[in-house]
């Protein structure tokens, strides 16, 4: 009987270990960074391209010296504040961003966005404030619902 629990331990190991090797590092990574608990302004500016609810999207961020954002353009921005279900209507726009360490985001560093039109927005709910995720490799900007998902609504410095 041991000798039949050892051969089936065996064998689920090897077939366990084929598994995982059969894996690349990057099935297991996030599909954003964690986020980022220091971050200044200066470290998001550029291009954005969306993924997921914001594959459409696009928001350029540029800094103003002296200030803890600056200035941003959107294309095909969500008229929702659930860019899933209103994908169709977006709109264009321009305004301001900064760096937000208020108590709506706790620990860590958001994006906030304010837009030059408010009497566009005026029926408009849309998505404000994103969360930053920063590694080696890549800056994220995402709307987090939900942080143990991958997050619908991310844009991705170019």
């Amino acid at each position: 009987m041991n000798k039949k629990l050892l051969c089936a331990g065996v064998a689920l190991a090897a077939l366990a270990g084929g598994l995982f090797a059969g894996c690349s590092s990057d099935t297991f990574e996030r599909c954003v960074p964690g986020k980022s608990t220091e971050v200044n302004s200066a470290d998001l500016d550029g291009s954005y391209r969306g993924s997921g609810d914001a594959g459409r999207t696009t928001i350029t961020l540029k800094t103003t010296p002296g200030q803890f954002g600056g200035t941003m353009t959107v294309r095909k921005w969500p008229s929702s504040d659930f860019p899933r279900y209103g994908k169709d209507k977006t709109f264009d726009g321009s305004g301001t961003w900064q760096v937000d360490k208020t108590a709506d985001s706790g620990k860590y560093p958001m994006v906030r966005l304010s837009f030059d039109e408010p009497d566009a927005l005026t029926t408009v709910s849309t998505v404000g404030l994103l969360s930053i995720g920063v590694d080696s490799k890549r800056t994220v900007l995402y709307d987090e619902a939900d942080p143990d998902t991958c997050p619908a609504f991310r844009l991705e410095r170019r």
